[in-house]
């Protein structure tokens, strides 16, 4: 709830700013959806006769995605975005078990944004950036330990097009892929004999469609 009230009053506070100051005019703010597709997991501990290669996979999930978006120039911008969604993560040790963790799952996504030759309408883009995924465990999980909220570095890349409606109001389609550290919800802390996470990484696709609004 906090997360929520903060994002609304961060999102206000800009629009604010940018009917009040000239340069903030720059300024635009996007609501959408976003789908988040838990690809591969890149293997930390590789398969050996008799035991299991160690694997972490997540569901599959949609989630609310906000953004801010700042122009500079006519082929530049800053990025930031929040996006807040709910999966389940799976792992599965060196001997078979598998356990898992429900979490709640914020990403807090800062990027620079470069603006491809385009049309008047329709404006392509790729971005890069980087920033932060927190998960919050809920009490779902089979886990031996009690899991405690995770937060893992994360790297952005992507690409997408703003469609011009009006002179005030866009669509957004976008797709940006995440690399970023799978959690470990400090299980080892409260179980030394959890092995939850082991540091792997994993790639996340995900796209998603936003009503922007400029100011």
């Amino acid at each position: 709830m906090k997360l929520k009230l903060t994002l609304v009053v961060f999102l206000l506070g800009l629009a604010t700013m940018a009917q009040a100051q000239g340069p903030l005019s720059n300024l635009s703010i996007g609501i959408g959806l976003e789908g988040i597709f838990p690809a591969a997991t890149f293997n930390k501990t590789p398969y050996n006769e008799g035991t299991y290669p160690t694997t972490q996979s997540a569901t599959k999930s949609v989630g609310g995605v906000a953004d801010a978006r700042y122009n500079f120039g006519r082929h530049s911008a800053l990025d930031f975005s929040f996006t807040l969604n709910r999966n389940t993560e799976y792992f599965a040790n060196t001997y078979g078990t598998v356990t898992h963790v429900q979490t709640n799952n914020g990403e807090y996504i800062g990027s620079y944004v470069a603006r491809m030759p385009g049309t008047e309408r329709m404006k392509p883009y790729f971005l890069v950036g980087g920033g932060m995924v927190h998960f919050s465990p809920n009490s779902a999980y089979n886990t031996s330990g009690s899991p405690s909220g995770s937060s893992k570095a994360a790297f952005a890349y992507g690409f997408g097009t703003d469609i011009r409606l009006s002179d005030s109001w866009g669509l957004r389609i976008q797709y940006r892929g995440l690399v970023r550290g799978a959690p470990d919800f400090k299980l080892s802390n409260t179980d030394a004999t959890e092995t939850f996470g082991s540091e792997m990484k994993t790639h996340v696709p995900e796209p998603s469609i936003q009503v922007v609004y400029h100011f």
